[in-house]
């Protein structure tokens, strides 16, 4: 099997070096032509350079077009919005939700923006940082401009997100793909029995909510999973079909009535269920804008001026582009040469960090799109040690992971407590198991009402491939050993016994240890956590009914009650950690799991597919100081 593992790698990393060569190549030959065009410009001075403007000028009366193509993230690119992929260079292909919230409110204020045009087909996320977008446009409308909503075809989630416009308009042999709401787990235990793979779980003291590890010693949910879902499925209803209902003018009795008779059959049903406001063809779309104060497009006659959002957040991007080559080539950045010139100054604690915890918890460095406990741990030290820092924010959207790793982050919190500076934790659309850990020694925890937390428990999974090995492969093993339970871990033979009972005592003390940080941190009893443990998952709402979170409230909320806590009265933010590079996380993927994701993306293979297999891939090849998982018990996906 090692073979058969190490050909594979070194055949598929052979060809991925030679993509990788081939693409590196072409940046290589790109910066020296732009290293020659910077210094043409140079040398021909500022007037030539002129010439060459690649910005988009945004006029009067623009309509902003929202398609939300890209999947919202927590945190955008800093600086040039594109990144290098296997397909090559892109705008930035997702979208912040901290820039998109900022670019809302500056649409709002900005004279040249007449009103916006939402034209989502699929919105992809989860309902809490949907639901932030979407609180984001209604605040839009309160400035006193429009917002109109045509789709050719809705899903259920983008039609939600389009409800908050004034008028709502679908294309006349469209339709609108609502159902309703519902969760599915996939099981992996006949499969694994199949393949020869046996799974040995251990949970802890009556850890029955935590229903991670079902999959691999279930075929169907149980009935404490069942209870949750179904509670979680109810809190995210009545936020989604109460918008939804609310905007259309009906009760979620009557909506819900429409979903299980599945009324909404046809256009024409959508529009005399009150589902929509008229039919549309693209051409009477424009049309209307026009008849709305938007400027009519100079290159496309009776079309109105459109801005898409990208454009809108970065007008300067081939400019940019071309800045950031040369950053990558010649080496320097501006930001160096302002740290220099700050050297030596004193400075006020007048600013708020807000440290981006996104993904899975585990140990090391991690990137951009998970929580590795150094870099992690690093950005709340670095935090806690500068000066001008007041006060932390932590935003959290995590599922867990590692329960070693989430303590070590979960020390710096307590740390920066001790040293007098406030610690407000911003939970996102998950903070849950150890994304709960790292955020209950926070002074304050603000949630969204449909953020998914709580999940205060651990499991461990131990593997053996005996059976696949010998029976599939032809595989033998034989050895010595000098002490009884040295080969009890080998991954190819079940764990029992009283290795079995050692390993269950080790997760217990794990478990103890967590319901204890989360005790101290909330100043509950160790009976009150134990309560609201047993790795039982939250909504936001729930978990303020019961003393997990303090309130609700999104990430501008945190800060600024971070920055009261701390008397800031105009906070600067800073963003931790630093953004990894897009060009050296490019180079890194390769390695990777986004890499597998890339390349399969790039086949034609459906992510959505591939991804849970890759989870438990990730899941079985831990670290064996991450074998202890503190994890949420499920992906939940709205469609």
């Amino acid at each position: 099997m090692n073979f058969g593992k190490q050909f594979l790698a070194s055949l598929l990393g052979s060809t991925v070096a030679l993509i990788a060569s081939g693409t590196i190549l072409i940046f290589i030959f790109v910066g020296a032509l732009v290293g020659g065009m910077s210094s043409a410009f140079s040398e021909v001075g500022d007037d030539l350079e002129s010439d060459f403007d690649f910005g988009v000028d945004i006029e009067e009366g623009s309509v902003l077009h929202l398609t939300f193509d890209a999947p919202f993230v927590e945190r955008g690119i800093e600086g040039p919005a594109f990144s290098f992929s296997l397909g090559g260079v892109d705008a930035e292909s997702q979208t912040g939700l901290n820039h998109f919230l900022a670019d809302m409110e500056r649409a709002a204020e900005d004279d040249r923006i007449e009103g916006i045009l939402m034209q989502a087909d699929m919105v992809s996320g989860y309902p809490s940082m949907l639901g932030e977008v979407r609180d984001a446009l209604v605040e839009f409308k309160s400035s006193g401009k429009w917002i109109v909503a045509w789709s050719e075809v809705y899903t259920q989630s983008a039609y939600w997100m389009s409800t908050v416009a004034d008028e709502v308009y679908l294309h006349p042999e469209g339709g609108i793909d609502m159902r309703g709401m519902g969760m599915e787990t996939m099981f992996y235990k006949r499969m694994l029995a199949d393949v020869g793979v046996e799974m040995t779980i251990v949970r802890g003291p009556d850890n029955k909510y935590k229903s991670a590890v079902e999959p691999y010693f279930r075929e169907n949910l149980s009935e404490a999973n069942r209870e949750q879902n179904m509670a979680l499925l109810d809190d995210f209803w009545a936020r989604i079909g109460g918008d939804i209902a609310t905007a259309r003018g009906m009760t979620v009795n009557e909506l819900d009535g429409h979903l299980n008779s599945i009324a909404m059959r046809t256009t024409e049903d959508a529009l005399s269920l009150g589902f929509a406001d008229g039919l549309l063809y693209e051409d009477e779309l424009h049309a209307l804008l026009l008849e709305k104060g938007a400027s009519e497009d100079e290159d496309e006659e009776s079309h109105a001026l459109l801005v898409g959002y990208g454009q809108y957040h970065n007008p300067d991007f081939f400019e940019d582009f071309i800045t950031t080559l040369q950053v990558e080539f010649e080496g320097g950045s501006d930001e160096e040469e302002e740290d220099e010139d700050n050297d030596g100054e004193e400075n006020e604690a007048n600013s708020v960090a807000v440290v981006f915890a996104v993904g899975a918890i585990e140990s090391g460095q991690g990137d951009d799109a998970t929580i590795g406990s150094d870099r992690i741990a690093g950005a709340l030290r670095d935090a806690r040690l500068d000066p001008e820092v007041g006060a932390v924010v932590l935003r959290v959207n995590s599922p867990g992971g590692s329960a070693l790793a989430s303590d070590v982050i979960w020390r710096e919190t307590v740390l920066l407590k001790e040293a007098g500076k406030p610690v407000v934790a911003s939970m996102s659309d998950l903070a849950a198991s150890g994304g709960y850990y790292i955020s209950c020694a926070a002074d304050h925890i603000l949630a969204q009402p449909n953020t998914i937390t709580g999940s205060i428990g651990v499991f461990g999974v131990l593997p053996s491939f005996g059976k696949l090995m010998k029976q599939r492969i032809g595989l033998d093993f034989d050895g010595v050993k000098l002490h009884e339970h040295a080969d009890a871990v080998n991954g190819h033979t079940p764990v029992q016994g009283e290795a079995l009972a050692a390993i269950n005592d080790g997760v217990t003390e794990v478990y103890n240890a967590f319901v204890s940080r989360v005790a101290e941190g909330r100043g509950m009893s160790i009976e009150g956590v134990n309560e609201v443990a047993r790795g039982r998952v939250w909504t936001g709402q729930d978990a303020m009914d019961i003393g997990l979170v303090d309130g609700i409230g999104n990430l501008q909320d945190a800060v600024a009650f971070a920055a009261d806590m701390a008397g800031i009265s105009e906070p600067e933010l800073v963003e931790l950690p630093e953004a990894v590079d897009p060009f050296e996380q490019f180079v890194a993927e390769f390695a990777g799991v986004s890499s597998a994701l890339a390349i399969a993306e790039a086949a034609g293979i459906q992510v959505d597919v591939l991804a849970p297999f890759l989870e438990v891939e990730a899941l079985l090849n831990a670290a064996p100081q991450d074998r202890v998982q503190a994890r949420m018990p499920y992906t939940i996906r709205l469609y």
